[in-house]
């Protein structure tokens, strides 16, 4: 899908202000079940944003019933997604121009040089991380991948969870909308960036 910014609309200033005149998105969704493993592949999703970012996101679930894709009904549904367990999940984000927008919008409205812009948004990221890692030590990986990304444009930002132990996805579901910290703890997180 391509559609023109809108330079009446406040919310797309800022890339109107970048020199961004339309927005191209691209999605693109893969997805496979193994009946006899009851394996559930979603991978990769791809969200690509023309020239700002692109995005891909991969989900594994084991032990998915037949049901679960027989039924209309939402409780029948929820019921049989009930049996399935998180895997690994993957998510990467490209920088193709997002990181310089965000900065150059930052800049304007604290009134800061893009550089210092970028380094009050990198500490700001790092200040808050520090505040997660205290109740998950194993969440600092991700926030320095994170203030890399940040640091250094046109990066790519991957972001891997591995579950501890048997995660199951209504549970999973269920932390994440209540406690998201409390969530990530039943994962090994992995990060990194790179050109």
């Amino acid at each position: 899908m391509v559609t023109p910014t809108d330079p009446a609309n406040p919310a797309q200033r800022p890339l109107i202000m970048a020199g961004v005149d339309k927005l191209a998105i691209d999605l693109d969704l893969g997805a496979a079940w193994t009946e006899s493993s009851g394996a559930f592949a979603l991978a990769p999703a791809t969200l690509d944003l023309g020239n700002l970012a692109r995005a891909q996101a991969s989900l594994a679930l084991a032990n998915v019933p037949r049901g679960l894709f027989a039924t209309t009904d939402p409780m029948e549904a929820m019921g049989h997604l009930a049996e399935a367990e998180t895997g690994a999940i993957e998510l990467s984000l490209h920088d193709s121009g997002v990181v310089d927008l965000v900065v150059a919008q930052f800049s304007r409205m604290q009134n800061l040089s893009r550089d210092a812009a970028r380094s009050k948004i990198v500490e700001m990221i790092r200040a808050q991380g520090e505040r997660i890692a205290a109740s998950n030590p194993d969440t600092r990986v991700a926030v320095d991948a994170l203030a890399g990304f940040v640091e250094t444009s046109g990066q790519t930002l991957t972001i891997r969870l591995t579950p501890l132990g048997k995660v199951p996805v209504i549970q999973l579901l269920d932390a994440l909308s209540d406690e998201p910290i409390v969530a990530l703890a039943q994962f090994r997180i992995e990060a990194s960036t790179g050109l």
